[in-house]
């Protein structure tokens, strides 16, 4: 039973990671495309400027976020495996052979 609840917490890890790995590609897609028509928002250069810049800096913090979020989840997930292994793994006194036999 331990084994299946772990194989299971692992693929939920591993689903978990493509997803994360996902929505790291479509932040920095999106960010990046955000950053090359910054020129829509207005016509003032500055403002232009401020507005690429900010969609760059949040495409350079994506990989970042994305981990810490990252390790959140796997951490919860594999907290969450470790208590139902506890829970769920436990082993059953046999009913056919019991300890104290002579009591």
């Amino acid at each position: 039973m331990r084994n299946v609840i772990w194989l299971g917490g692992l693929a939920v890890l591993g689903l978990w990671s493509l997803l994360a790995w996902g929505g790291h590609a479509l932040l920095d897609w999106t960010s990046n495309w955000a950053a090359a028509n910054a020129d829509q928002v207005s016509g003032v250069p500055e403002i232009v400027e401020t507005v690429s810049w900010a969609f760059r800096s949040l495409g350079n913090a994506s990989e970042i976020i994305v981990i810490i979020i990252w390790a959140l989840g796997a951490i919860l997930i594999l907290g969450l495996v470790g208590l139902a292994n506890r829970v769920l793994g436990r082993r059953r006194p046999s009913l056919s052979h019991p300890r104290n036999w002579r009591a």
